[in-house]
């Protein structure tokens, strides 16, 4: 397994920078500029790697959010390179995040990640066992790198609960009792199967295996998955549903808050 520690050195902090922009595409991006990621460390937020002997394979940033009872650590970026990927270095990485968070105080750690890319929902709500509670849409605006160039950048935040001494716990589920909003259909077209019923309380909208290689290669489809996506998933989520599980099929499982309805 990797060795996970903090970043300090200008040295490690700018072999992070280089690791990012790598991953999302490019140094024109500069995913977040190295003399910020210096600052965020000096000023105690977090930021941390994973190494393979001398090389950083992995890499993590995170800080501190909202006001000072909420206790709340915002994990803004974190990547492993493509070569080393589906080695659990991801997984290590969030577990470092996770234990530096209960040791300095944090009650919870949220994230941004795209609703549409099914591997990273997989990973944050299963594996993981964090859920879903907001859908912004176009939540950074465009953006010019080489995974989310020309696509609106529709985000879901995530939240996972921090107790000290206590492990993620995966979920698994099945999409049986759920009213379905959205399905895959023939040549991974979006089906938007039902309006959102009010008096439903499990609903699931399904995503396609591989948005990246549709937005490649038809990004006309990728975003009328992002349209329908918005329309169902988003709507629902606006309305009070939180989502806490995926199914193989891609099929995201939302159930209603109790009491809650943020429509209208």
């Amino acid at each position: 397994m990797p060795r996970i520690r903090e970043l300090e050195t200008v040295r490690e902090i700018s072999l992070a920078f280089g690791l990012f922009n790598q991953i999302w595409g490019g140094e024109e991006y500069g995913a977040v500029p190295m003399n910020v990621m210096k600052a965020m460390a000096h000023a105690r937020n977090y930021i941390a790697g994973a190494w393979e002997q001398d090389q950083l394979v992995g890499a993590s940033l995170a800080f501190a959010w909202g006001d000072l009872s909420a206790r709340n650590l915002h994990s803004h970026i974190s990547g492993v390179l493509d070569a080393w990927q589906g080695r659990g270095i991801g997984y290590e990485l969030k577990l470092h995040q996770r234990a530096w968070a209960a040791g300095h105080g944090y009650e919870r750690i949220t994230w941004t990640f795209d609703p549409l890319v099914q591997r990273n929902a997989w990973f944050n709500l299963t594996k993981l066992g964090a859920r879903i509670e907001e859908y912004q849409p176009d939540f950074y605006g465009p953006m010019n790198d080489g995974i989310n160039a020309g696509d609106p950048t529709d985000r879901c935040l995530t939240v996972w609960d921090v107790e000290p001494g206590t492990s993620p716990s995966p979920i698994q589920v099945d999409r049986a009792p759920a009213v379905n909003l959205l399905a895959c259909g023939h040549g991974d077209i979006p089906v938007v199967t039902a309006d959102r019923p009010p008096e439903a309380r499990v609903v699931s909208c399904q995503v396609p295996r591989d948005i990246l290689g549709i937005r490649r290669s038809d990004p006309a489809l990728a975003l009328r998955w992002r349209q329908a996506l918005r329309q169902t998933m988003g709507a629902a989520i606006d309305a009070g549903f939180v989502a806490s599980a995926i199914t193989r099929d891609g099929c995201y499982i939302l159930e209603r808050s109790p009491g809650e309805d943020r429509s209208g």
